[in-house]
């Protein structure tokens, strides 16, 4: 009797790594191998940019590569699976049912495939037959929420100006601060998802994340995103909506020593931080954030989800894409657009427009 063909066994795998601890999203700059191609301990596999450092991503092990569907331009979180290497070259039925692959039929869009790594939900939880978009993710990851009940001290709290801050990081510290000095809403609140979230932020008790429903049946009318938009602006766009899915209000939050001119509009759910200026005939849109310190000269137009990180200058007429980051001391010369999505680095100085999803390293002048 004949042995059984012996299966390729996975001898390892190929992950993103965190490129700049600020930005856990990196762009693909270059892919270097192939699927199911042999590849070599320090061979090149790909490299991934931010807009602080640039990293290549060599192979650790000798083998074979599985399934590789890497492309240039395309986002990929740290910790995700690049690809495996296999000891002997893997039949393409093999590769394709190891662990993290897609279910047969199962197509994504890219911004859904990034949701969907990073909420690390189960891929077979997903409809297949048709393009699975972001909202599809989201669904699923909604139903995942186990509800939890409001704690009877928390909702004895619970007035007229209460205010829940989703998200407990550093953003969160400089929100709460500037709802206390403004003094129209008080922070009731931190809702977080993050099991390992502190206790409590600036004396603000931290809560589950799958509260916000109870919060607002138990009259919270208001909500503000301090996901950080700095390499998370996937998640901080898909809080924004969890936020308003969940009839939250997004109020427009200016601290007191901003400027922001009486012709300039400002879309629900902006933030202005101390100092910044929004000058004459600018409108700044739904959650986007003006930094500490920014300038926002006459006629720009900030999209949805976009930051002006501090510092940064804009001369008139400068458009910023939906979720576009422009970095800290960054100076923008008049009539650029920043294209959707793309990410300008500390320091730079842009004197042309950015194309969308691009990226302008730290301290570079662009054009080069």
């Amino acid at each position: 009797m004949s042995e059984p063909a012996r299966v390729a066994e996975p001898v390892g795998r190929i992950v993103a790594p965190l490129v700049s601890p600020n930005e856990p999203e990196a762009q693909v700059v270059e892919v270097a191998v192939r699927p199911f191609s042999k590849v070599s301990r320090g061979e090149l596999v790909c490299v991934l940019e931010t807009s602080k450092a640039s990293v290549e991503v060599e192979s650790e092990h000798d083998g074979y590569t599985g399934p590789v569907e890497l492309r240039a331009g395309d986002r990929v979180t740290a910790g995700q699976v690049i690809c495996e290497v296999f000891e002997s070259m893997p039949e393409r039925r093999e590769a394709e049912s190891g662990a993290g692959a897609r279910p047969a039929g199962l197509r994504l869009t890219r911004s859904a495939e990034r949701l969907a790594l990073e909420a690390g939900i189960d891929l077979s939880l997903l409809p297949t037959g048709r393009f699975v978009t972001e909202r599809d993710v989201e669904a699923v990851i909604a139903a995942a929420r186990k509800p939890v009940e409001l704690d009877e001290a928390l909702a004895a709290a619970i007035g007229g100006r209460s205010l829940v801050v989703f998200g407990a990081g550093g953003h969160a510290k400089s929100l709460i601060d500037l709802v206390r000095s403004g003094g129209e809403y008080e922070a009731l609140c931190v809702a977080d998802d993050d099991p390992g979230a502190p206790e409590r932020v600036l004396g603000v008790p931290v809560v589950a994340g799958g509260l916000l429903a109870a919060l607002s049946e138990h009259g919270v009318r208001y909500a503000v995103n301090a996901v950080g938009a700095i390499g998370r602006m996937q998640t901080r766009v898909a809080v924004g909506r969890r936020l308003e899915e969940a009839g939250f209000e997004l109020p427009v939050l200016v601290d007191g020593t901003a400027f922001v001119a009486g012709s300039a509009e400002l879309a629900p759910g902006a933030q202005v931080f101390a100092g910044a200026a929004v000058c004459a005939a600018a409108t700044v849109g739904r959650s986007a954030i003006v930094n500490t310190g920014a300038v926002v000269s006459h006629d720009c137009r900030i999209g949805e989800y976009a930051h002006v990180a501090p510092g940064a200058i804009l001369a008139g007429e400068v458009e910023v894409g939906e979720g576009a980051l422009v970095g800290m001391g960054v100076t923008v010369n008049i009539g650029v657009r920043i294209g959707r999505g793309a990410i300008v680095g500390n320091g730079a100085v842009v004197n042309a427009s950015v194309p969308d999803g691009a990226i302008v390293s730290a301290g570079t002048v662009w054009p080069a």
